[in-house]
């Protein structure tokens, strides 16, 4: 068995530890973080224990710290960032308004028709633009002669 080993996380050569049977990482922080972390992932892949204790300890966790107080807190901290955050949505709010007359969601449902007996579609129509297509059923018939109507003009 040799004298050194390299490093799995960081690639470096170290003197091995006599008392450390199978050594793959270094004595730094980092390292050991990186075995740590490494050995929790394989365990909670392998062991159905393992995730039910981790997914038990983090709703105990969230019962603890609900986010919507969490994030009223982060917001009260950090004014910049609400500031910034209403600029934002301001700008996506006037992206949203543009002039959408000209677009049409569904373009397919603008092929002409022809007039004939049947069972006609209309569709919702919203500031312009073509939503939906199966809003509404109407039964339309022809009607071969046109008559003209007038009303009389009283005096």
């Amino acid at each position: 068995m040799s004298q050194t080993f390299i490093c799995v996380n960081c690639d470096k050569s170290f003197l091995r530890n006599p008392r450390v049977k199978n050594q793959k990482y270094c004595s730094s922080r980092k390292c050991q973080n990186a075995r740590r972390a490494t050995t929790n992932k394989t365990k909670y892949k392998k062991s159905k224990e393992s995730r039910s204790k981790r997914k038990d300890r983090n709703k105990r966790w969230r019962d603890g710290y609900p986010a919507h107080t969490y994030q009223k807190q982060y917001r009260e901290e950090h004014p910049e960032y609400v500031k910034r955050n209403r600029e934002l949505q301001k700008d996506r709010n006037t992206k949203q308004k543009k002039d959408h007359a000209s677009i049409i969601v569904k373009t397919y449902t603008l092929a002409p028709q022809p007039l004939r007996d049947g069972a006609y579609m209309g569709f919702e129509v919203k500031s312009g633009k073509i939503v939906k297509t199966y809003a509404f059923m109407a039964q339309m018939h022809t009607q071969h002669s046109i008559e003209t109507f007038s009303r009389k003009n009283p005096g």
